[in-house]
């Protein structure tokens, strides 16, 4: 297999996806401390250490999961599958087979479309294999290129 890396603009693509989420907890967190403390009731020092460990942890996250999810996302077209291989704690690999696909599209979420990324999104009977922070370019050719090979599989059926 010759798995393809993504392009550098999916970094900053997963910096703010983590920096959003963790930056959106983090504020629920600021704001139940706030609002517990003006209520009259005293916070023991443990759970203010543990805001700031939050925080740290909340810091560190945004700058190197990003860095490490990107190393280790690949996929893998070929004339067979798809594969794609992902993950920051956990490493998962993720397999379609061409002839089982049903439905192939193109998808672009809001922060997709900041970086000009996308997703390829291929369904089977038995789930989805997604393949994610890719240029609209690359995923539009990912795209012709399957209804290519599905054809091909129909007509040879």
């Amino acid at each position: 297999m010759a798995f393809r890396s993504l392009s550098a603009k999916a970094i900053g693509c997963m910096r703010l996806s983590a920096f959003i989420g963790k930056g959106i907890l983090t504020l629920i967190f600021i704001a139940a401390r706030v609002i517990v403390r003006n209520s009259g009731i005293d916070i023991p020092l443990w759970a203010d250490i543990l805001l700031a460990v939050w925080g740290v942890y909340a810091v560190f996250y945004c700058i190197a999961a990003p860095l490490i999810r990107y190393h280790r996302y690949r996929y893998d077209i070929d004339d067979e599958r798809i594969v794609v291989k992902e993950g920051l704690w956990f490493i998962t690999k993720e397999f379609a087979p061409i002839e089982r696909v049903q439905q192939i599209e193109v998808s672009r979420g809001p922060i997709d479309r900041i970086f000009g990324l996308g997703k390829v999104i291929a369904t089977t009977a038995g789930g989805t294999v997604t393949i994610r922070f890719l240029e609209v370019e690359e995923a539009e050719k990912i795209i012709e290129s399957l209804l290519g090979r599905i054809r091909r599989i129909v007509e040879e059926q």
